[in-house]
């Protein structure tokens, strides 16, 4: 039955009425193949981002620059993260290695959300009314703010960050681990001749130390984040 109605859901969520009422809050930066496609002014980060969780929407993980407010888009990035299109199970939790171009700066991790309307503030979870055929549901999403303590990396002009991997866990927490040589191995060759900026600052409670295992859809089935 969980499952008749996860494939109901989902086939719902795809019809032009089960659509979310969130924007993408922040700015999804410019990806970029090779150092000599940053502009001049600008650095690289090298980033993966992958979910524990199914995610029913896009997973939006947001990096706020220093002296900035996340009231303000132009302040916050969003890297992000979503399920294959074609995809029948969880396919997020392998590792997606990307390279992005951004001002120089540094960046600390305050929010991660799936269709939230705005960033998160520290602590603070998203609420997410859709409409049904039933009519308006408000739905929990996977989401959570985060302080000052939080991982941060630095972006320099002409230079590659290596900020690693963030992983949205199944307690519905961001968690940092270091990217595998053999996924970074081939950005690390189209960046060779950028000079490395200094690696990323993890405090110890957000470096993942458990296993992970991918979830479906019906493993939080109607659950509260």
């Amino acid at each position: 039955m969980r499952i008749a109605a996860t494939v109901l859901l989902a086939a719902c969520l795809a019809l032009p009425g089960w659509t979310s009422l969130a924007a993408d809050p922040g700015t999804e930066p410019e990806r970029v193949s090779r150092a000599s496609a940053v502009d001049s002014g600008l650095g690289a980060v090298i980033m993966s981002v992958r979910s524990e969780l199914y995610l029913e929407d896009t997973l939006g993980v947001f990096f706020l620059r220093e002296g900035g407010s996340i009231t303000n888009p132009g302040d916050v990035v969003r890297f992000e993260r979503r399920q294959g299109m074609l995809s029948f199970g969880n396919d997020t939790l392998g590792f997606k290695v990307r390279a992005y171009q951004l001002r120089p700066g540094i960046y600390r991790l305050v929010a991660h959300g799936v269709s939230c309307e705005k960033v998160p503030a520290e602590n603070e979870r998203c609420l997410v009314e859709f409409k049904g055929i039933a009519g308006a549901e408000e739905i929990s999403r996977p989401s959570r703010g985060y302080g000052g303590d939080a991982p941060r990396f630095e972006v320099r002009a002409g230079a590659v960050t290596n900020a690693g991997d963030f992983v949205l866990t199944a307690r519905n927490t961001i968690e940092w681990a270091p990217i595998p040589g053999d996924e970074l191995r081939r950005l690390r060759a189209r960046f060779a001749d950028a000079v490395a900026a200094p690696e990323p600052v993890i405090p110890e409670q957000f470096r993942l130390v458990y296993r992970l295992k991918a979830r479906s859809l019906s493993d939080d089935w109607n659950r509260r984040y």
